[in-house]
């Protein structure tokens, strides 16, 4: 009969157009997920930096930390504030997501198939 081992399940190509979209939807979903811990990242890099070029003189500390960050914009300006700038961020990593998950998958079936003991 025909059967079809988990091994050569696991090799079967998927069409690119549905890989494509599942690896741009997964970079976009996931970008605009984190989006928060980002811009939290980003204003005590940019406080940090105050700081430093002040030398550390009369330069105000408006975060403690990540989750004070996250809490205080949450607080000032709501989910808003939280996902501000999560549109550029999922356009900066909707593409590069994709493009390394499409290489993933493809040479991930090419070496599958180039290394698999049935490979004539």
């Amino acid at each position: 009969g025909n059967t079809t081992t988990s091994t050569n399940t696991y090799r079967e190509d998927i069409p690119l157009p549905l890989l494509v979209a599942c690896s741009a939807s997964a970079g976009a979903l996931a970008s605009w997920i984190t989006s928060p811990l980002d811009m939290a990242k980003l204003r005590l890099q940019v406080q940090r930096g105050r700081i430093a070029a002040s030398g550390n003189t009369g330069t105000q500390i408006y975060y403690k930390n990540m989750l004070d960050c996250l809490v205080q914009t949450f607080a000032k300006d709501g989910l808003r504030g939280l996902f501000r700038g999560a549109g550029a961020r999922v356009l900066h990593f909707a593409p590069a997501t994709t493009i390394t998950m499409t290489c993933y998958e493809k040479c991930r079936l090419f070496y599958s198939n180039l290394l698999s003991p049935d490979h004539h």
